[in-house]
């Protein structure tokens, strides 16, 4: 399976922790992500979170636009991420 590339938790808490130093948010700011609808114009859909953190394994697809997907499987062979929800 090839390789899932994102950031590591120490350069999210860093992203973060540089933006509050920089003022450009506070502790009280909403947190969210986005993600292209998939529409003609790539219109930014945003999503919130729950809070929620799991580890998850992942495997790759054909049907996602990023390749990969949550998966069932074993995690001893496999690539696991964090899964913010």
């Amino acid at each position: 399976m090839k390789a899932f590339k994102s950031i590591t938790v120490s350069e999210l808490l860093e992203l973060l922790n540089d933006e509050l130093r920089l003022g450009n948010i506070d502790e009280d700011s909403y947190v969210a992500f986005s993600s292209d609808y998939g529409d003609h114009c790539h219109t930014e859909q945003v999503h919130s979170l729950r809070g929620r953190i799991e580890e998850q394994v992942l495997t790759e697809t054909a049907y996602s636009n990023s390749g990969f997907a949550v998966s069932d499987d074993d995690p001893r062979n496999s690539q696991t991420v964090l899964i913010i929800s």
